[in-house]
């Protein structure tokens, strides 16, 4: 056993004295796998932060999921926010024309929204005002750049101990140009069908708006408030059953205005049901958080507030902060312009190359005044990392040489949230650090 230890502890070596990428990040454990392909957990030597490093494998074996890839890390370029993950890095293929894999750095984040839920029974007030601040001021600046989010679900809401959350996955998002035909935006899966809008139960709406999203995190915070999904309907009429049971069957005002004919007449002949008081639904409850709770889950997505309106809700009073809650440039088209006409996997694979190159400057420098080698003048580490991540797997996502980072806190500390007794305002900088700067 002790001859095959040092040798594994003399690759890692080798591996970790390469240059480039390879000295930069101390890989410490498997946290994650997937249809994507795995997520390790490492050092990052330059900075001593923890980060996540996600290994996406094969990516051009479908245009439809290289479009996903490219479109994820461009928009998480764009979209800098507290409440928002955040990509630290992406690792140099070791080619520019031929590469199927690509390892992104994440910062690392403890655990999800859904862990946090389940694991979590005793959450106070403050928590849950602190979650849905964080998730509306996410919304407020996701949507003023034109960006729609499409598929928010507890499990795309990453979590820390400290409370904080970050919204993640943005494979399904779009941007909203003005002239772009809204009709093209249904011809993809939008949306997991507990969290999706009734709009998009059967495209009601000719037209979808960012009120989509507000309706996903009504459905996220009644989960937080409750423990259990809102809605986990087993198909799309019985989701809209559970819809209307507790809001009431919509006015004929909503009806007249489904596009989908086989919609609009289930929910006319539908037996009139009377919506289902909030307080009875959700006992305990703030009674300013079910007010809230029931403008987000406003049936027409007309009545529901936009995110910003949200934040002005009494319920954040002592919380909100305008100056805390930045909006975002809109984001042009020239950044989409693959989105609007038919790409191939060459293409693709070239725009992908860019968008690593943007975390590579002198090789974007390069590329840009269009000096760059054929030959890398700078040696990728991926090579290196595809053995290391095989290694991992292969010996149950441990290291041997390496201390694994601890993953213990899917549960939240009561403390997490603490009360000023005197102001009776929530101090969320006692324990959060600096979650909302």
């Amino acid at each position: 056993m002790q001859p095959d230890h040092q040798k594994k502890s003399s690759t890692e070596m080798d591996f970790f004295s390469e240059y480039g990428d390879a000295t930069r990040f101390k890989i410490q454990e498997v946290i994650g796998k997937g249809s994507y392909g795995v997520v390790c957990s490492a050092i990052d030597t330059h900075t001593g932060e923890k980060v996540a490093i996600k290994k996406i494998h094969d990516i051009f074996e479908h245009i439809s999921d290289a479009a996903r890839i490219l479109r994820e890390i461009k928009l998480l370029r764009l979209l800098r926010h507290p409440d928002i993950v955040e990509i630290k890095h992406i690792m140099l293929p070791p080619s520019r024309r031929d590469f199927k894999d690509i390892y992104v750095v994440f910062e690392l984040m403890e655990s999800d929204l859904h862990q946090v839920i389940k694991a979590n029974d005793d959450l106070t007030r403050e928590h849950y005002q602190f979650f849905l601040y964080q998730l509306l001021r996410a919304l407020k600046y996701i949507h003023t750049a034109n960006v729609y989010h499409r598929d928010l679900k507890p499990k795309n809401i990453l979590a820390n101990a400290n409370c904080k959350l970050k919204i993640c996955d943005f494979g399904l998002a779009r941007v909203a140009f003005n002239d772009t035909p809204m009709t093209i935006f249904w011809t993809d899966y939008v949306a997991t069908r507990w969290y999706r809008a009734p709009e998009l139960c059967g495209s009601f709406f000719s037209k979808y708006t960012p009120a989509i999203d507000i309706w996903s995190i009504g459905c996220i915070f009644a989960e937080v408030l409750t423990g259990k999904p809102l809605f986990p309907g087993k198909n799309v009429v019985h989701q809209l059953d559970l819809m209307t049971d507790l809001l009431g069957t919509p006015s004929l005002d909503t009806i007249s205005r489904v596009r989908n004919e086989k919609a609009r007449r289930y929910l006319t002949s539908m037996r009139k049901k009377q919506p289902i008081p909030f307080e009875q639904k959700f006992p305990n409850a703030d009674p300013l958080a079910l007010r809230l709770l029931q403008r987000l889950l406003a049936f027409d997505p007309k009545d529901r507030p936009t995110a910003e309106e949200a934040l002005a809700d009494p319920y954040f009073k002592g919380l909100a902060r305008v100056e805390r809650e930045p909006s975002c440039q809109p984001i042009t088209k020239m950044e989409f312009e693959f989105e609007r006409r038919r790409v191939t996997k060459d293409d693709i694979q070239e725009l992908i190359f860019r968008e690593i190159l943007e975390y590579h400057p002198q090789l974007l420098k390069d590329h840009m005044n269009g000096t760059e080698r054929t030959n890398f003048l700078y040696p990728s580490a991926v090579d290196q990392f595809k053995k290391q991540f095989a290694h991992l797997e292969e010996n149950g996502g441990k290291s041997a040489p390496v201390i694994p980072l601890e993953r213990k806190h899917v549960s939240l500390p009561r403390y997490s949230v603490v009360k000023n007794i005197e102001s009776q305002i929530p101090c969320f900088y006692f324990c959060c650090g600096n979650a909302l700067q």
